[in-house]
């Protein structure tokens, strides 16, 4: 009973870190064509960045775009809204690095579509891999120091 007790506890606390420790947003939210909630980050000038000194991924859907699946536009509420097909994105940092589209057609599959090294400057668009139904998420990807894509448009 005791060691289910101590069990239970630990449950609770793993999951009350896992929660607190989630990226919050001011932004509005909306619903998808699959009635989930949306955050309206992905919009055109949206900036994802890392300043990590060792070559790491650093997920754009987690840390500064929201849900990438789909375009709300804004001020919009109401369901259903179209499914993201391309995001363009430049390079605005100091550093060269890949983007990387993780998309998917199902519940629990995903696949990578890894950009070309884009140097300052450059831009890639990327979207859900063919047959593919939905761009889950964007990963930035380099070998460390200050990295930075922004939105340069969207459809």
């Amino acid at each position: 009973m005791r060691n289910a007790l101590v069990s239970a506890v630990f449950a609770t606390a793993v999951l009350g870190v896992f929660v607190l420790a989630q990226p919050r947003s001011g932004a509005a939210h909306r619903s998808g064509d699959d009635g989930a909630t949306l955050p309206s980050d992905l919009r055109v000038g949206a900036v994802c960045s890392s300043d990590i000194g060792y070559a790491t991924d650093v997920s754009c859907g987690l840390a500064s775009f929201g849900d990438v699946r789909f375009l709300c536009p804004a001020g919009t509420r109401t369901a259903p809204c179209p499914r993201t097909r391309t995001v363009t994105l430049q390079n605005t940092g100091r550093t060269d690095l890949r983007l990387v589209g993780i998309s998917g057609s199902a519940p629990g599959v995903r696949h990578e579509t890894v950009s070309r090294l884009l140097p300052p400057g450059a831009r890639a668009a990327l979207g859900p891999r063919d047959g593919d139904t939905y761009l889950y998420d964007i990963v930035l990807r380099s070998g460390g120091g200050r990295t930075e894509a922004r939105v340069t448009a969207l459809s």
